[in-house]
């Protein structure tokens, strides 16, 4: 099964059109496919999600209830269908179990400890062992151990559920690839119907220090923490996302003379950086 085939089935009532149910399938949540359709002026009132359900397949789950609903159809143009709801919705389950998502084998996962030290190791929290990004159909998740001493085999895993973080995100617009067809999408961040794995990742590696702090993904050190805190409560300077450093000595740890170390150093491109620009050089 693969990400684009993953979907939703649902079932859409009218009040105004009474006994006429709208079924069929979506790539997003039922709830967003009954406000799009519900958008035309010529729709005197708004759809309601009367069931949904999610399937590993949704193309060939929707074509073979169709096929079993063809006798209900009121137009071969239209997914609408005059059928008891009851009914609609035990047709709905009954083809749906053919098509089951699970979610321990759809789970994808990709171990975020080398981007998040790339991005700021000195900042993360000493313990830290492992962090993985983990993707299910419904849900984004950060798992990280700790191992608080290094002496025993004993570590923790800690999981954190990134929507918490999501919901407080700039929305999505229109500009992003995978919601060109739809400009009205109002998903946010972390969303794993409507971005890849990759795209929450990236997502996720981007998060500001001081957003981490304040929702609980406890991966800063103590240190790191009182100083974000400190950069944006007191000072009102947003924390940087990504550290740098500047050098501001030098230790030679070499054997020999130091003119022929130099020497031999300069010979294989390691120029002699002298005291320029202040920088102290410290002998081994």
């Amino acid at each position: 099964m693969t990400e684009s085939s993953r979907g939703v089935i649902y079932i859409l009532a009218n009040s105004l059109i009474p006994g006429v149910l709208k079924i069929g399938r979506t790539s997003r949540e039922s709830a967003e496919r009954a406000k799009e359709i519900s958008r035309p002026t010529g729709v005197p009132t708004e759809y309601e999600v009367i069931y949904d359900q999610v399937v590993s397949d949704a193309n060939a789950a929707e074509k073979e209830l169709h096929s079993l609903l063809r006798i209900y159809r009121v137009n071969s143009q239209r997914e609408f269908f005059r059928i008891p709801t009851r009914e609609a919705i035990r047709c709905v389950q009954e083809v749906c179990t053919r098509y089951p998502v699970n979610e321990v084998v759809e789970a994808v996962e990709i171990d975020a400890l080398p981007a998040l030290e790339a991005r700021m190791r000195r900042w993360l929290r000493r313990d830290l062992v492992a962090a993985k990004f983990v993707q299910y159909p419904d849900l984004c998740l950060i798992k990280w151990v700790i191992q608080p001493d290094f002496r025993k085999l004993a570590a923790y895993e800690n999981i954190f559920d990134l929507s918490v973080i999501g919901a407080i995100r700039e929305k999505c617009t229109e500009d992003r690839t995978r919601h060109r067809d739809n400009p009205q999408c109002e998903a946010g961040y972390f969303c794993p119907i409507h971005y890849s794995t990759r795209e929450n990742f990236e997502f996720f590696l981007e998060l500001d220090p001081y957003s981490m702090i304040m929702t609980g993904l406890e991966i800063l050190s103590p240190e790191a923490s009182n100083y974000v805190a400190h950069l944006w409560e007191d000072r009102k300077v947003n924390p940087p996302k990504r550290l740098g450093w500047n050098i501001v000595g030098v230790k030679y740890d070499m054997m020999g003379p130091e003119e022929e170390w130099r020497e031999i150093l300069a010979k294989n491109g390691i120029a002699n950086r002298g005291t320029e620009g202040g920088t102290e050089i410290i002998d081994g």
